[in-house]
């Protein structure tokens, strides 16, 4: 995936989206692929170890995220298994009547590790893609609503 950009508008003011994004350990309450989270924060700077199912495949991985309250979350990869690159964030803009316009960039690529078949890497990318983007951004919808 060389990098997407989603929109969503979202029925909640943009200090409610941004406390569900910046709530990295419930995301497993939630975010369907993800299995864990093990965020460390350092004032506006928190690094969150992930454990996510994809299916085809669990992969692990580490993300700096960088907050500004209440309008941007960043993100960058620190580690993987299985990823070489992860860079994205949440762009948050307060709509008409307490909404929120989300856009949410991501840039992912798949490392092919030794001795992995590259049907298996496609794989792992299209799930990426075409499964767990629209679910994930749906569930984040969904528990800003909610709350």
């Amino acid at each position: 995936m060389a990098g997407t950009t989603q929109e969503i508008v979202i029925a909640a003011p943009p200090e409610r989206v941004f406390d569900v994004i910046a709530d990295y350990q419930r995301y497993p309450e939630f975010v369907p692929a993800v299995r864990s989270c093990r965020p460390r924060r350092q004032g506006s700077v928190v690094e969150v170890d992930f454990e996510v199912d994809l299916g085809v495949k669990r992969i692990h991985y580490t993300l700096r995220h960088v907050e500004e309250r209440p309008r941007t979350v960043s993100w960058s990869l620190v580690a993987s298994d299985w990823m070489k690159l992860s860079n994205g964030a949440w762009r948050l803009e307060a709509q008409p009547g307490d909404r929120t316009r989300a856009l949410y960039t991501v840039e992912v690529q798949i490392a092919k590790p030794p001795l992995i078949p590259q049907k298996l890497v496609d794989r792992v990318t299209d799930e990426l893609t075409r499964v767990q983007l629209p679910r994930t951004l749906a569930a984040f919808k969904q528990r800003a609503e909610q709350a």
